[in-house]
């Protein structure tokens, strides 16, 4: 590993220990629940966090490439293909369960709905605030989605400037 390559690390790293850690005190100490995070002083430590794990992210796996390319071996492994198809699986299961949601209904404060709407409900609901924002799992598979792409394409156009 390079030395800004530590230092990024450290950086990413701390920042994310002092977010996580802040939120956890804003929970458990000051009983802030999951409905008060629209609080000011929630928002920077919520952002913190997500900016900085994706920061730890981004650093790990351009030292894991570079690795790799150093070695010899190829840029994209089975099972860096492997993980691409599975990274797809959380966005079907959204898909199908708001098709579910559209026959059973979505309850949010007394008033229920079906069809579109409930779909688009339970998508959003799901989708972008649950998985988006207070989970980042989607934000991750996007990212890498979007890496596993960009490396297949720059592999590809290494391969055919070869032959």
């Amino acid at each position: 590993m390079k030395k800004y390559e530590k230092v990024l690390l450290a950086v990413f790293g701390s920042c994310a220990v002092l977010a996580i850690s802040f939120l956890l005190y804003s929970w458990l100490e000051l009983e802030k629940g999951l409905g008060e995070l629209d609080d000011e002083t929630m928002v920077l430590p919520l952002w913190g966090t997500f900016l900085s794990l994706f920061g730890v992210l981004a650093v790990l796996v351009s030292w894991r490439l570079r690795k790799r390319a150093e070695a010899g071996e190829k840029p994209i492994s089975k099972l860096y293909k492997a993980s691409f198809i599975l990274s797809f699986v959380p966005f079907v299961w959204l898909v199908i369960y708001s098709f579910y949601g559209m026959a059973d209904g979505f309850t949010f404060m007394s008033s229920t709905t079906y069809g579109g709407e409930a779909f688009y409900e339970y998508f959003v609901w799901y989708g972008v605030i649950i998985f988006g924002a207070l989970i980042p799992v989607f934000p991750f598979l996007v990212f890498w989605q979007i890496l596993y792409i960009i490396k297949r394409i720059q592999y590809r156009k290494l391969m055919r400037a070869r032959s």
